[in-house]
């Protein structure tokens, strides 16, 4: 359990998509840091197992909504299930971004200042099964800045009382079912 309410909670930091390989995170638990919670950049095969990240994400530098729970940017095969995502103050539960092959299942991101799952400039993302309840922003969010998402997959989640809309897959193609 990292409880730490003036700084970040775990970083891993590369340089380039894949130079980090096999991270493992399970039955981890990361609250109230002012920061990212969990921040893995550059980075492949990558787990996060029955873990829980709440109320991480705060309005310091680089700035308010730029901070979240869990942030994957740069990551080349992913697998988030069974975890929670919850109450960032002024982030997203979960937040993807220049990312290849993502799976969330079974998972949480209820009320987030921002959005329960932002995924953004990524292909090859499946969110399955999962809950977004309560987000500020919106519940399941894909975004374009330039070239948008591809080959998204969105089966069986539950998206209920958001701010925003619930799924919002932003033009992008693929399958939304259930």
């Amino acid at each position: 359990i990292i409880q730490q309410p003036n700084r970040g909670g775990i970083l891993f930091a590369g340089q380039r998509a894949g130079q980090m390989r096999n991270l493992r995170f399970e039955h981890l638990t990361v609250r109230n840091c002012t920061h990212n919670g969990v921040a893995i950049r550059g980075a492949s095969r990558v787990e996060v197992i029955a873990s829980d990240f709440s109320g991480n994400g705060s309005s310091v530098v680089p700035g308010p909504g730029l901070e979240h729970n869990l942030l994957l940017t740069r990551v080349e095969g992913a697998e988030v299930r069974d975890s929670r995502f919850d109450d960032s103050l002024w982030g997203s539960g979960l937040d993807v971004s220049e990312s290849s092959g993502v799976t969330v299942s079974n998972s949480e991101a209820a009320r987030n200042e921002r959005y329960g799952i932002h995924v953004t400039e990524s292909r090859k993302v499946r969110i399955l099964g999962s809950l977004a309840e309560g987000n500020d922003g919106g519940g399941i969010v894909f975004d374009s800045l330039i070239d948008g998402c591809r080959e998204i997959e969105l089966r069986r989640n539950v998206v209920r009382n958001n701010g925003g809309p619930g799924i919002d897959t932003g033009g992008t193609a693929g399958l939304v079912e259930n």
